[in-house]
């Protein structure tokens, strides 16, 4: 027996699911499959049953599972010790964010209390987001989709950000205030790749308008996207606040109701204690707050 069967067995007998074991994992579900036939066939044990589709744990399954439990709370009592046993002056906190956008204000908050405080950043859709911070590969994660009292994490809101369009200054749209689905029939639109918030959200507003469908193009990064906006190869729906500056292109809001969504910051909830998360956590506090005074006064003008 080794810890990756062992592991692959709890999450199987957590998610109640190979499939979301693997997904949790990061590798395939055959792999997982196999881990646990090792396991069964090391020890001669039946661990799971299948009922149709799914994994019924045995009863010499769920006893082992009330092990297991046990074994993983350890580590993570275990992981929590030592991580808030690191000076806040020099600690490292990795960060996963949907954009940069999105998470240097709560690092610069954070800055002034620790300047010393160093972080590793990785970008992606909040898919990966989520599924990295499933797995612990990062301490922090900003991104979309999440309600408040998913088990798994602690949740917090930051923001609510809108979904403009990114249109290229030669377009005809460009000297529009607002645009309206209707009149998006006969353009070419750039969509960002499956797992985006973004994407979802507007296709979802767009078929709800019940309008003939545009043409589109999938393209995987925020930066090609936008580079591909200002080359003329279609408009883009992207969050206003990831717009930035381009001289090429400018926003154009969509009309009757720009569609939109909240973002959250979260952490594997037998984290949230450590000094280092905390401080982060409050820092966002900080930033969310001053995020709402400022759109009320844009708002009272």
């Amino acid at each position: 027996m080794n810890d990756a069967q062992l592991r692959c067995f709890h999450l199987a007998a957590t998610e109640e699911s190979i499939t979301r074991a693997a997904a949790r994992l990061g590798i395939s579900q055959p792999t997982v499959s196999a881990q646990i036939k090792t396991l069964e066939e090391g020890y001669g044990v039946q661990l799971f049953r299948r009922v149709g589709r799914k994994i019924e744990l045995t009863d010499f399954g769920a006893h082992l599972k009330a092990i297991t439990e046990r074994i993983y709370a350890a580590q993570d009592e275990a992981r929590e010790l030592l991580i808030g046993h690191q000076n806040l002056s020099k600690g490292h906190l990795r960060i996963g964010a949907v954009g940069p956008f999105h998470v240097f204000p709560v690092l610069r908050e954070l800055g002034t209390k620790y300047p010393d405080v160093t972080f590793s950043l990785r970008s992606g859709n909040s898919t990966s987001i989520y599924d990295a911070l499933a797995r612990y590969d990062i301490d922090v994660g900003i991104l979309a989709d999440l309600k408040p009292g998913d088990r798994k994490f602690h949740i917090q809101f930051l923001r609510r950000d809108d979904i403009v369009l990114l249109v290229n200054r030669d377009h005809p749209f460009a000297a529009k205030a607002f645009v309206s689905y209707a009149e998006l029939a006969h353009e070419t639109i750039i969509l960002r790749e499956q797992g985006s918030v973004t994407r979802s959200t507007f296709l979802s507003a767009l078929i709800a308008e019940d309008h003939s469908m545009p043409r589109f193009l999938e393209i995987e990064t925020r930066e090609a996207t936008k580079e591909a906006v200002a080359c003329g190869f279609g408009i883009a729906p992207l969050l206003r606040s990831e717009a930035g500056e381009d001289e090429r292109c400018t926003l154009v809001r969509i009309a009757p109701l720009a569609p939109g969504f909240d973002e959250y910051v979260a952490c594997p909830r037998d984290l949230i204690r450590t000094p280092l998360i905390k401080a982060f956590l409050d820092a966002a506090s900080t930033v969310s707050a001053q995020l709402d005074m400022l759109k009320a006064a844009r708002a009272d003008n």
